[in-house]
């Protein structure tokens, strides 16, 4: 099984087998993925240590489950979910997923065999993904991220709730000035500057209003970062950087791995300021849940 790192950047590449043990972070642990959690256990925050808990009271299978249904077992948020499997060196959890694939795909597949018919949806999802990041041009992907890590820059994420929300919980805990739109809301809007950043997710059915509102960021000389399907939402026009996914409305699972991963790469450029925030706001986050 191979192991790819997400922070930081800069550290080596790579990890994996080495004489039948997996290397995460510098830790061999022999056997399987479970040890690799089991070892690391110490240096996750109390939240996070409660999905891998979850994770090692049902193993594999617990893994195989959506980001949601396991911060949901958990009792979780799900960007810890996300931010335990990049703690682990991944790039996000459906890397994690695939590395845990790799781990069982020679032995018993237990998910698999609990419900077969559930792997062509699986399988559709995974190719899906790779053809989404394949097809980003360079550009698109450095732009994104090097305006989103802009400290200096004021981030309004906006459309498509549910896309809109998960970035904002990404981004805000390793930033400040992220805030998300709720709404469309037109006083929030007004303030946009050409100092800004909005970012707006529009897939199929294209709204109009978003179209409307990167038009008019655009005038304000705001840059827009557009999520969207293949076939582009008509904001594209107004966009500096546009992120397409082969996405739908019912099938969310690309443009998802496509912003993790986006997420994960702002955290790298932010370096030690994006790695502190992230520790303070668990450390906050496991003081308001209490003892």
């Amino acid at each position: 099984m191979l192991l790819r790192r997400l922070r930081p950047s800069g550290s080596a590449q790579g990890g994996g087998a080495s004489r039948g043990g997996t290397d995460v972070g510098g830790i061999v642990a022999e056997g399987t993925l479970a040890e690799v959690i089991r070892q690391r256990l110490g240096d996750c925050s109390p939240a996070e240590r409660k999905v891998a808990r979850v994770l090692l009271a049902d193993y594999p299978a617990a893994g195989f489950e959506t980001v949601a249904r396991l911060a949901a077992r958990a009792g979780v948020s799900g960007p810890t979910v996300v931010r335990f499997a990049t703690r682990l060196g991944f790039q996000g959890f459906p890397d994690f997923q695939r590395g845990l694939r790799s781990e069982t795909s020679g032995t018993d597949p237990a998910p698999a065999a609990r419900d077969t018919p559930l792997l062509a949806p699986i399988d559709a999802a995974a190719g899906a993904m790779r053809r989404t990041v394949q097809g980003l041009p360079p550009y698109d992907v450095e732009e994104a991220v090097e305006l989103l890590a802009d400290r200096r820059r004021q981030v309004y994420v906006a459309g498509g709730s549910l896309l809109a929300g998960y970035l904002y919980e990404l981004l805000a805990t390793v930033r400040p000035g992220v805030q998300v739109v709720g709404g469309l809301s037109a006083t929030t809007i007004a303030d946009l500057t050409g100092r800004d950043v909005l970012v707006a997710f529009d897939l199929p059915p294209y709204e109009p209003a978003v179209t409307a509102l990167a038009r008019y960021a655009s005038r304000q000389h705001a840059k827009v970062v557009l999520f969207t399907a293949a076939g582009l939402s008509p904001a594209a026009a107004h966009a500096e950087v546009v992120l397409p996914s082969e996405s739908a409305p019912r099938a969310l699972t690309p443009a998802v791995a496509l912003l993790e991963a986006v997420a994960g790469r702002v955290l790298d450029r932010l370096g030690v300021d994006g790695t502190q925030r992230l520790t303070q706001a668990e450390a906050l986050a496991a003081e308001l849940d209490g003892p």
